[in-house]
C-alpha cells in the first residue's frame, strides 16, 4: 500500500493544478505564433514569436522548474520513489530544449533584421512541437498526479 499524500504535497498539487489553468494562454500563444509563421512570416509573426518567448521565459519555464524541484520530490514517497516521475522530468528537458531553440531563432532574427527564410521551417517545427509536448505533458500530470489530491 502506498503512503498517503502529505498535506504539503496535497497543497502543491492544488497549486500546480491552478497554475496549469493560468498557463492555458501561454499554450495558445505558442500555437498562435506557429500558425502566424505559416501565413505571413513578417514583422507581425516575429512579434508573436517574441511575445511567446517572453511568456515561456517569464511564466512557463519557472512553472516547469518549480514542478521539477518542489512537486515531484513531494510526490516521490507516495508514488514509490523518484523514478516514478522520470518520464515527466524528461518532458521538462524537452520543453526547455525547444524553448532554447526558439530563443536562438529570435537571436538570429534580431541580428539579421528579421527571420531568414531558412529559419522558418525549423522555428515553426519548434513551436508546433512545443505545443504538442506541453499539451501532452499537462494532460499526463493532471491525470497521473493532480488526481491524487481530493
Amino acid at each position: 500500500m502506498r503512503p498517503p499524500l502529505t498535506p504539503a504535497a496535497e497543497t502543491l498539487i492544488h497549486r500546480f493544478a491552478a497554475e496549469h489553468d493560468d498557463l492555458q494562454d501561454v499554450l495558445e500563444s505558442v500555437r498562435d505564433a506557429a500558425d502566424r509563421l505559416s501565413g505571413d512570416p513578417g514583422p507581425e509573426a516575429l512579434a508573436a514569436v517574441e511575445e511567446t518567448h517572453r511568456l515561456l521565459t517569464e511564466r512557463l519555464l519557472p512553472h516547469e522548474y518549480a514542478e521539477e524541484h518542489e512537486l515531484y520530490p513531494a510526490l516521490a514517497p507516495t508514488l514509490g520513489g523518484p523514478e516514478a516521475t522520470a518520464t515527466m522530468s524528461r518532458a521538462h528537458t524537452e520543453i526547455e530544449r525547444l524553448s532554447r531553440r526558439v530563443a536562438t531563432h529570435l537571436q538570429l532574427a534580431r541580428a539579421d533584421g528579421g527571420l531568414a527564410p531558412g529559419q522558418l521551417d525549423d522555428l515553426r517545427s519548434c513551436l508546433y512541437g512545443l505545443n504538442t509536448v506541453l499539451r501532452l505533458h499537462f494532460t499526463q500530470e493532471e491525470e497521473n498526479y493532480f488526481s491524487l489530491a481530493p
